[in-house]
């Protein structure tokens, strides 16, 4: 990235200091200063700050809670006793130029001292700007390497591996749950053909060996138990066994496996408690540090256990991020502003952490999506009024849709239109009122196929929600439709007294003629604010 600054920051000459080099800055210039850090008094409150991060998922203040002031008080620490003197002037020199060119300055950590790697840099914390660093700017914890491979040139889509192992004598993942989550955070980018996810259903070492040498693989996800061995100092992830208990595979063991693969996955996410987590012995401990170290390009781990909610939301901001072509250090700050519209008082954007192995962190070179080809429409013989007219263009996965013209036909049925060619229209849903007329009529038999986006502030649980709805499954007492999501987007039609569900995508097929309205689950609107967007695609039956 040309505008990083990059710290090494190794042990000093006696015990409790440690030296800080700037090794190359946008700013210029390669200060070097002598700190002193408490390193073992900042491990041992690893557990306090862990929880106090996980509980903050559910905090619904408006103002800093204690949570958030002592997890806030380590990041204080962590950036006064690292960002001090020529250092901090670096610093700051080298986010003024970046400033100028119009960019963020990535910060690179290269921890070459042990203990460190199991602080939470994450969360540093500027005084002085008021600002928690990896919100504001590209986060990585860089591992040296000789050389990191070259982009490497996707043609979409990008080709995920999933596989999630819930070996006996371990608290039970529900499979089909995480598998919806997952597939849930990448639906629009599924459905728009830039990603690709494949489920590996054999989590054992032969399983995935096997599919390894199948075919090539962009990016390896694994969602499972992780933990670590104190008596090698390694961090491990549980596969299943034979016996189908758990088969503890440390990180060293589990590089060497990756490397079957032809290339080699650029990218492993480690969606598991303790995958980012590293001991105190050993600099490349961690199971994602591990791989990295072993040749892996890029590991975005867990550095602590982390949410359902939290884990749907990196997700889906971290992919949507790389499908478009953004380095791995930007991808994974999209991950953290995803996760930090859950809540206004959620920590755990703390949670994710980036191993980078080299410099480099454009890992794909993503070629443009093809272009979907228009179909020729009909000549409509039209009225001598005209009842609407509207041309809009709605990007899908990149692709340019066709301009569309909204009038009213000759034989006046509903949901006919455009001489029986799909209509596609955007529609903005505000979320703090009832239902928002979309304009677009079905006949019976015809399709709608909804697309939606956006995320709004849901009042009372003093949290953001996207379309899918507040997935906490909370205020079930304020639902329109009770089997769904608090604050979901909805449809019904002006003829029938049912709604149906929406979220991110739904098809639906109009039992009988009628106008589309779409609105949320949420019977009480008062303080709701924001609004939803939606794609609403009008198939004619036929």
């Amino acid at each position: 990235m040309d505008t990083a600054i990059e710290l090494e920051i190794g042990p000093g000459p006696e015990p409790g200091t440690y030296v800080v080099r700037v090794l190359r800055s946008v700013g210029g210039g390669e200060p070097v200063e002598m700190i002193t850090l408490d390193v073992d008094e900042l491990v041992s409150q690893r557990p306090h700050v862990e929880a106090s991060i996980l509980s903050s998922s559910v905090s619904t203040r408006r103002i800093m809670s204690d949570t958030e002031a002592a997890v806030q008080g380590v990041g204080v620490r962590l950036f006064d006793a690292t960002f001090t003197g020529d250092i901090r002037t670096a610093y700051r020199t080298s986010a003024a130029v970046a400033a100028e060119r119009g960019k963020g300055v990535q910060i690179a950590l290269r921890l070459d001292a042990p203990g460190l790697a199991a602080l939470p840099w994450e969360a540093l914390f500027d005084s002085e700007t008021q600002a928690y660093l990896c919100l504001k700017e590209p986060l990585v914890r860089h591992v040296p390497a000789p050389f990191s491979p070259p982009a490497l040139t996707v043609t979409p889509p990008l080709k995920v591996l999933g596989m999630i192992s819930s070996p006996a004598g371990l608290p039970a993942l529900d499979v089909e749950a995480e598998r919806g989550r997952l597939e849930e955070a990448l639906r629009p980018h599924l459905d728009s053909g830039r990603v690709e996810l494949h489920w590996l259903d054999d989590v054992s070492w032969t399983g995935v060996h096997d599919k390894l040498l199948e075919e090539e693989w962009h990016v390896l996800h694994f969602i499972g138990h992780g933990g670590y061995d104190t008596e090698t100092d390694e961090g491990v992830l549980a596969f299943i066994g034979r016996n189908g208990r758990a088969d503890y595979i440390p990180a060293s063991r589990l590089a060497d496996l990756l490397d079957e693969a032809e290339p080699t996955p650029r990218l492993v996410v480690l969606n598991s408690c303790q995958s980012g987590a590293s001991g105190t012995l050993d600099l490349f401990s961690g199971t994602a540090a591990a791989l990295a170290h072993s040749g892996i390009h890029a590991v975005a781990a867990m550095q602590y256990s982390i949410s359902d909610d939290a884990a749907i939301a990196f997700a889906r901001g971290f992919y949507k991020a790389l499908a478009h072509g953004r380095g791995i250090d930007e991808a994974v700050r999209s991950g953290r502003i995803g996760i930090l519209g859950l809540s206004r008082g959620t920590l755990e954007w703390i949670t994710p952490v980036l191993y980078l192995r080299g410099e480099d962190t454009h890992l794909f070179d993503i070629a443009p999506m093809p272009e979907v080809p228009v179909a020729p429409t009909r000549p409509v013989r039209r009225k001598a009024w005209l009842v609407a007219a509207a041309i809009g263009f709605v990007a899908i996965g990149g692709a340019v849709a066709a301009a569309l013209l909204l009038l009213r036909p000759d034989t006046g049925a509903p949901g006919t239109a455009n001489g029986g060619q799909p209509v596609m229209k955007e529609v903005t849903v505000p979320v703090d009122q009832a239902w928002t007329d979309t304009g677009v009529s079905c006949a019976a038999g015809d399709t709608f196929n909804i697309r939606a986006s956006g995320n709004a502030w849901f009042d009372s649980e003093n949290s953001f929600s996207s379309p899918e709805g507040l997935v906490s499954g909370t205020s079930s007492e304020s639902r329109v439709l009770s089997g769904q999501y608090t604050a979901a987007m909805l449809g019904t039609l002006d003829t029938v007294d049912e709604a149906f569900y929406v979220g991110y995508a739904t098809t639906y097929v109009c039992p009988v003629g009628g106008r589309l309205s779409l609105g949320i689950n949420d019977d009480s609107l008062d303080g709701n604010e924001g609004e939803y967007l939606a794609a609403v695609t009008h198939r004619p039956k036929g």
